[in-house]
């Protein structure tokens, strides 16, 4: 009896050899899961924030080239190009559906990518299937084209306002001087392109050349995707700085269609039908 309890005993001090049991395993996994969870929104937070600095830097550099261009030029570079007349110039690349150039082309001479790279683009852009470029219909025409930057060619009036266009100039040679934008510091100039599909759906995202603060006119193209930073756009503004603008106040006219115009007025006489605004409060 005396040798069995010293057996017990001597049992009791060997450490155990065995591995973890189901619970310990199940504590361990639930703590793994619990941390992971914690830490993914952080990530994913980082990696937004990441992509909106790269977005930020090319936009910077966008700027460069601008100003680069205004002062060989005098003038800022129309959005859209002509076939033939004074724009037609052999220095400038072509684009798919112009050949007298987008805006960004007109400033290759000054940046080392043309706008189909991916480095001169936003890294959260929609394209189709993430290419930039041309897009074709189903016939195989190029249709539109697809790019991550905007310019404000037209101003606060849109692409289809009636009214005096007081942006940076859509096709005209009399483009605006740099000392016609009245108030630099505020004026957009370039930006995020507000990402669409068409009307089909068949064409993916694509994202237009121009700014334009209305919504598209109905049957043309939609659904339009969420904004790339959180809730807003990188703006390129016309003193070289680069700034985020919440969706709320980059589109509600009331609070920046000023910024919009080259002469730092809301002019609301060019303003679309309530009905049409992006953004309604």
């Amino acid at each position: 009896m005396n040798t069995n309890r010293s057996i017990l005993r001597r049992a009791d001090r060997c450490p155990r050899t065995g591995g973890f049991t189901l619970i310990e395993m199940l504590v361990v996994i639930a703590i793994i899961t619990l941390l992971a969870a914690m830490l993914l929104p952080t990530l994913s937070k980082a990696r937004a924030q990441a992509r909106s600095t790269a977005c930020k830097n090319h936009l910077s550099q966008i700027g460069r080239a601008m100003a680069m261009y205004l002062t060989d030029h005098n003038r800022y570079p129309p959005l859209f190009g002509k076939s033939g007349g004074v724009w037609a110039d052999s220095s400038f690349p072509r684009s798919p559906l112009n050949s007298g150039g987008l805006w960004a082309d007109r400033l290759y001479p000054y940046a080392p990518w043309s706008w189909t790279n991916g480095s001169w683009n936003c890294p959260t852009y929609m394209a189709e299937q993430g290419i930039l470029g041309s897009i074709k219909d189903r016939e195989g025409r190029t249709s539109m084209i697809a790019l991550s930057y905007g310019y404000n060619g037209y101003g606060v009036g849109g692409v289809f306002g009636e009214w005096p266009k007081l942006g940076l100039g859509a096709i005209s040679p009399q483009n605006p001087r740099e000392q016609e934008v009245l108030a630099p510091s505020e004026m957009y100039t370039v930006a995020d392109a507000r990402s669409y599909t068409d009307k089909d759906g068949y064409r993916r995202w694509f994202g237009r050349p121009f700014m334009d603060p209305w919504l598209p006119l109905p049957g043309f193209i939609a659904p339009e995707a969420d904004p790339p930073h959180s809730q807003g756009y990188n703006i390129l503004f016309g003193d070289e700085h680069v700034s985020l603008v919440k969706r709320s106040d980059y589109l509600y006219p009331p609070r920046t269609a000023h910024n919009w115009n080259r002469d730092n007025e809301p002019h609301p006489e060019t303003w679309a039908p309530k009905n049409q605004w992006a953004v309604q409060q």
